[in-house]
């Protein structure tokens, strides 16, 4: 993909926690495509000062912002039914899962709903907003496919996966947390790209992951109230947070990307967004059918409506 980014007037693509780093960048560089960018944000204030900071710096943005608590089942069903809305009959272009915390709380913490904090954001919340928007993201012919876009994370290859720890409630260590609630999302995300690959009606949906590598604040241009640098973590070996955003944009606009597909910086922590692979523990078929099965309890049932993929 080059630098130029591609014309995509008359698409609508949606970045949840599009208020702040990777998420902001993303929206901003999505806007300046000409396309309609939807952000979700669980801050009304800062999702104005978003779209104030998207319109600044991308005249003629059509850029809207959309109330969104991932970990709130009733917040995930409003504010799917908001963006549904906005999308209209031609429905979505493609959905970035991008909002989350990379700092759990110190305490293993439930949330009103009784799952676990840190996947109810990262994992939980996303796979529901994507069942729920499923009629939206299929809604009609397009020139190219619609996309789910989940954003992965390098702490996968530091903690090994293990689905049974997802349900835990003892041994709570926030970065292992953190770490497995990622692996989860490599997983659904993969196993929606089986799904919808061998589903018996055809389904123009694609899934792809993308992670930024080693993203962090103090290399990233300023945006007065949403990213502010400090001096701190300006290591030769991360990048700033709008090139953080590359492979999740190259997830979304290269069109000769095929569903599951996994985009990450040439250097692992930083570089050119290219093609990688996942770690195969949650790369796998068997991660990936039984993270499906705790999402679909998870959430109620609100996965997209789609067979297990086979076996072999």
């Amino acid at each position: 993909m080059t630098t130029t980014p591609p014309d995509r007037s008359g698409s609508t693509f949606v970045v949840t926690g599009g208020t702040g780093g990777l998420g902001y960048f993303t929206a901003e560089r999505l806007a300046a495509t000409g396309a309609r960018v939807v952000l979700t944000a669980r801050d009304v204030d800062r999702g104005v000062r978003a779209i104030d900071s998207i319109r600044w710096h991308v005249p003629r943005a059509r850029v809207e912002a959309v109330a969104l608590d991932l970990t709130d089942p009733a917040s995930v069903r409003r504010a799917a039914g908001e963006i549904a809305d906005l999308a209209g009959p031609a429905g979505l272009d493609a959905l970035v899962l991008n909002a989350g915390t990379t700092t759990p709380p110190r305490e293993r913490t439930l949330t009103a709903a009784g799952l676990e904090l840190t996947a109810a954001t990262n994992v939980v919340g996303h796979a529901a907003l994507t069942g729920h928007l499923w009629p939206s993201l299929t809604a009609a012919t397009r020139a190219h496919p619609a996309r789910v876009v989940g954003l992965g994370s390098l702490a996968t290859r530091i903690v090994p996966f293990d689905a049974d720890a997802l349900v835990a409630d003892h041994a709570y260590r926030p970065f292992r947390t953190y770490a497995l609630s990622k692996h989860a999302v490599h997983a659904f995300v993969l196993e929606l790209a089986r799904r919808t690959a061998t589903a018996d009606v055809a389904v123009d949906v694609e899934a792809l992951l993308a992670h930024p590598g080693y993203a962090v604040d103090a290399l990233s241009p300023v945006r007065p109230g949403i990213v502010a640098p400090g001096r701190f973590e300006r290591l030769p070996f991360a990048q700033g947070k709008h090139e953080g955003a590359r492979p999740t944009l190259r997830a979304v606009l290269d069109t000769t990307l095929r569903s599951g597909a996994f985009i990450g910086p040439r250097w692992t922590t930083r570089g050119a967004p290219v093609p990688t692979t996942p770690v195969t523990s949650s790369g796998s078929r068997e991660a990936g059918a039984a993270v499906w099965e705790l999402l679909d309890r998870w959430t109620g049932g609100a996965l997209p409506p789609l067979v297990p993929a086979p076996t072999r």
